[in-house]
């Protein structure tokens, strides 16, 4: 979904400068690859847009028109098309890329207007998108929380809060405890004279073991 709102803000940028910018390219995964294929319903032309791409595989969106603009020097959007090609794994000059049929048509180019009405429908093209999609409303999603928990919890983190869990609670207060019992037990030992001897010094009747007085 990025991926098509990053296509249509390349080729917005190069329909509004007239052709100033003329090339955008992006590196990805094979994730976005198979994303995309069943986004624009390209197993629709073919099962092999079901599978892994191959490595340096490659997309290409290609702007074209058949008006003539000798007079103008660039199309109107109106007369502008475009083309989908792919290539699985490395293209060459003897393995070029193919056209292929985008969101389950026939035709091998759509008008622009076609292809930005379908990319429109599944793109993300402003942040406020994204987090709604991803569900965040923390760090920048937090000003497009649209639920008063959102908010608490933006909030939070911006402040640099958290929240206990109840497992982490427990653990917290079994420690607490064990610290309060061990404090106690030196506090008592101290001031009634106590002190800790082993079994061996005991049985040994060495140092520190104590003898019962006899009547």
């Amino acid at each position: 979904m990025q991926l098509a709102g990053e296509i249509l803000n390349y080729m917005n940028n190069i329909i509004s400068t007239k052709g100033a910018k003329k090339f955008g390219i992006q590196f990805g995964a094979y994730a976005t690859f198979m994303s995309f294929f069943g986004l624009a319903d390209l197993q629709k032309a073919t099962a092999d847009f079901t599978g892994i791409v191959d490595y340096a595989s490659s997309m290409v969106f290609e702007l074209f028109t058949n008006a003539d603009v000798a007079a103008s020097g660039f199309p109107s959007a109106q007369d502008v098309q475009v083309r989908f090609l792919f290539h699985n794994g490395t293209a060459s000059n003897a393995s070029e890329p193919t056209v292929f049929p985008l969101f389950g048509g026939n035709s091998d180019a759509v008008s622009w207007t076609t292809f930005q009405d379908k990319l429109k429908g599944f793109a993300i093209t402003t942040t406020e998108q994204w987090c709604n999609k991803c569900g965040d409303t923390t760090g920048a999603c937090a000003a497009f929380a649209n639920n008063d928990a959102g908010a608490a919890n933006a909030q939070q983190n911006s402040s640099g809060s958290s929240t206990i869990s109840p497992a982490v609670g427990g653990v917290i207060g079994a420690f607490v405890t064990l610290a309060v019992v061990l404090g106690s037990l030196a506090l008592l030992m101290l001031l009634g004279g106590f002190r800790l001897v082993s079994k061996k010094a005991l049985a040994r009747g060495g140092a520190g073991a104590s003898v019962e007085p006899k009547a």
